[in-house]
């Protein structure tokens, strides 16, 4: 297991920088308030302690610090907890950051009022085991926010295929940025392929797995997209929307 992260976050580190372009872009514009607005009504109280699970360039972890919270960051990847330590300075932001596995986390039981991720799930090699940590390291009462889509389903299903390449080519007509170009393709879909979750649809997976664990409430917003992305996420993911899951311990 040691070894499958340290082998996933070393591909990250070579993410990081395209990542932090991304994010403060976002910073730059109107998306922080937005996800910002989402964070705070969601929350199961007003400050307390929140962990960011693949915290990336530290854009969720910034905001929260920003609403007062105690914010702890995690990565698999070190440079880019090396990323998001260095934007939380830039913001005046106090928070920890630490490299770790999101399978298997340092932290006592029932530690944090709050857990968020974006566009982690997706990629963990264990998703079952990397959920009954997060549950376990949440107070009683404590809230799970995930987002998240079904990231290079195109991979698996003919029609999600044709529908891929409709996306991109709206993105060209429209003379946008190519977000699948602005990544490393091939390595992202050798990842896509070797973990368990891209062939599998969601959120209706992660619903049943997280009331099998038994959080209290499960609840998913499969509209959460149009009110936080961009117009050019919006024309470059149209065949994979992201959703949200609100799970309370």
């Amino acid at each position: 297991m040691q070894r499958q992260a340290e082998t996933i976050g070393k591909r990250w580190d070579y993410c990081a920088d395209g990542y932090d372009a991304i994010v403060q872009n976002e910073f730059a514009e109107e998306l922080a308030e937005k996800w910002s607005e989402i964070l705070k009504n969601h929350a199961p109280c007003e400050k307390g302690k929140v962990l960011d699970i693949g915290t990336g360039p530290g854009f969720f972890a910034v905001l929260m610090g920003r609403m007062g919270w105690q914010v702890t960051g995690i990565d698999c990847s070190e440079k880019m907890v090396e990323t998001a330590a260095r934007n939380a300075g830039k913001a005046g932001v106090h928070a920890e950051f630490y490299q770790m596995d999101n399978h298997q986390l340092d932290f006592p039981e029932d530690t944090f009022d709050y857990i968020i991720c974006r566009n982690v799930t997706w990629i963990l090699y264990d998703p079952l085991r990397a959920l009954e940590e997060w549950k376990r390291v949440l107070k009683p009462g404590g809230q799970l926010l995930n987002f998240d889509a079904n990231w290079y389903g195109h991979l698996f299903d003919a029609e999600k295929r044709r529908e891929y390449e409709e996306d991109r080519k709206h993105v060209e007509e429209q003379a946008m940025e190519d977000h699948y170009i602005g990544t490393d393709i091939d390595e992202m879909e050798e990842i896509a392929r070797n973990v368990p979750l891209s062939p599998v649809i969601r959120p209706a997976w992660d619903m049943k797995v997280l009331k099998n664990l038994g959080f209290q409430s499960v609840h998913t917003d499969e509209q959460v997209w149009q009110r936080v992305w961009s117009d050019t996420e919006k024309v470059n993911y149209a065949s994979t929307p992201m959703f949200m899951i609100k799970a309370v311990k």
